[in-house]
């Protein structure tokens, strides 16, 4: 099968189930080397294995957002990605730590500070450290989700999340755009049927719902018209 990607490097996290997963497999595929972060190592070693059975290859990094101090680790990416293959062309952050829909006055602090530590500042670390490989990469693309169209009772955690990280997405774009050909990509999402969408919607009709690879598809035809 011909391989239009060949050649290309791209980073995934959150590729141990659903549209992580897809997006991996679909790039691995096309000839991507993928490098496949997630919590868990079982589901990394599954998608690893479909992956090979395409006649891919990947490379595994098991990483817990959600753990107390993981800076470190995340902080070590982007030079760990540039020792070993001099380039970056796809970011793609499909990991959301799921945490429990309730009024604002019910927040409780762990559940504030874990929502921000896994699913915010995460983001801009992985912003910081992977940058200089993204900007020294012809034409590369970073890519994050917006889970939610619009603001909903009791969805505060989410839409907080959302809303912060598509303003700092916003100022990244404009104070690069006239310096590098990376394209920043923050995508509404359709309907799917992941393990993340049924936490928040246990009572929806999952066969109306995109499959995590009819999604996956769409995404990519997004990077790659």
């Amino acid at each position: 099968m011909p391989l239009p990607l060949k050649g290309k490097v791209a980073f995934i996290t959150g590729a141990s189930r659903g549209i992580g997963q897809a997006c991996a497999i679909a790039l691995a595929q096309a000839g991507v080397h993928c490098i496949l972060s997630a919590r868990t190592q079982g589901g990394l070693m599954q998608t690893d294995d479909v992956i090979q059975s395409y006649g891919g290859n990947a490379t595994l990094l098991p990483l817990d957002l959600s753990s107390y101090n993981p800076s470190q680790q995340i902080d070590l990416i982007g030079p760990s990605i540039a020792s070993e293959f001099n380039r970056l062309d796809i970011f793609i952050h499909a990991a959301f730590q799921y945490v429990p829909l309730t009024p604002v006055t019910h927040i409780t602090d762990s559940t504030w500070d874990k929502n921000i530590q896994a699913n915010l500042s995460s983001s801009w670390r992985f912003i910081r450290t992977l940058s200089p490989l993204l900007y020294a990469t012809v034409n590369a693309n970073a890519v994050f989700f917006q889970p939610m169209a619009s603001i909903q009772p009791f969805w505060s955690p989410v839409t907080s999340i959302q809303s912060a990280l598509g303003a700092m997405l916003q100022s990244w774009q404009q104070e690069i755009m006239q310096l590098y050909s990376l394209q920043i990509h923050y995508l509404s999402l359709p309907p799917t049927n992941t393990l993340l969408r049924q936490s928040f919607f246990p009572a929806e009709n999952k066969h109306k719902l995109n499959t995590p690879e009819q999604t996956a598809k769409e995404i990519l035809a997004k990077i790659f018209p």
